[in-house]
């Protein structure tokens, strides 16, 4: 796949490893041609987010639960003529194919309470009542920040399976794709937090809960990877046993 083909208003992942660290995220494409991808600016609360020429930074791009996948592309910023930023990325070749399925997930069965990030004053569908809608400002931890502009609130939701890099939920609330969710597992090592943007959407009133969602994580307590290892090894162990 090229550069140019990838279609703007999609979500672009950014993957990033700096210093031994991995970080993601995720950020909506605004500009393409053949040499470039521009995407909305990736910021914090210290100013926007600053490339180095050691970081390795991977692209990848979702289409109908399709993935290609660019690595070790050039990143930077550019400047439009409305004086407008954006962070560009170049690869000299084409996105690969790949099946990001093949990971190991695993299933969890648990109900949760989670936590979607929606535009204040933005409707948001609910077919089933909450027990109670908690308004409160998030702080980001990584390089995605919301301003003013954006609220959290609780839901009831339930944790199907987790794989390394996402999750599949479900809710009776209807969300859309884009937007960011959040949740704790206790665990035998201590609370472990994900936040993750919705990539996949299915509506099913057939289930308990209306609607599925397809998560990729975009950042995740420092235990996660512990936690997430431990749980397989479990399962891999019971299903030697049977």
């Amino acid at each position: 796949m090229k550069l140019d083909e990838i279609k703007i208003g999609s979500l672009l992942e950014i993957n990033i490893k700096r210093n031994g660290s991995q970080y993601k995220t995720v950020s909506k494409v605004e500009y393409v041609d053949e040499r470039f991808v521009g995407v909305t600016p990736i910021a914090s609360e210290y100013g926007l987010f600053r490339f180095t020429e050691e970081d390795e930074v991977d692209l990848i791009f979702n289409e109908q639960d399709r993935y290609w996948k660019w690595e070790k592309v050039k990143a930077g910023t550019a400047r439009r003529k409305d004086g407008s930023r954006l962070h560009v990325f170049s690869s000299t070749s084409e996105g690969i194919h790949y099946n990001r399925r093949t990971q190991f997930r695993f299933e969890i069965g648990t109900e949760i309470m989670m936590k979607y990030e929606k535009l204040k004053n933005q409707d948001v569908k609910n077919d089933a009542k909450t027990e109670d809608e908690n308004l409160q400002s998030e702080m980001d931890k990584v390089f995605l920040m919301l301003d003013e502009q954006y609220e959290e609130i609780e839901c009831r939701g339930y944790l199907k399976d987790l794989s390394e890099g996402g999750a599949s939920v479900e809710s009776d609330v209807k969300l859309d794709e884009g937007m960011f969710i959040s949740f704790e597992i206790n665990s035998e090592i201590g609370p472990v937090y994900l936040r993750g943007v919705i990539i996949r959407c299915r509506e099913d009133k057939r289930g308990y809960f209306d609607y599925t969602y397809g998560v990729s994580f975009v950042e995740t307590s420092k235990n996660y990877m512990q936690y997430f290892y431990r749980e397989q090894r479990k399962q891999l162990y019971e299903n030697k046993e049977e």
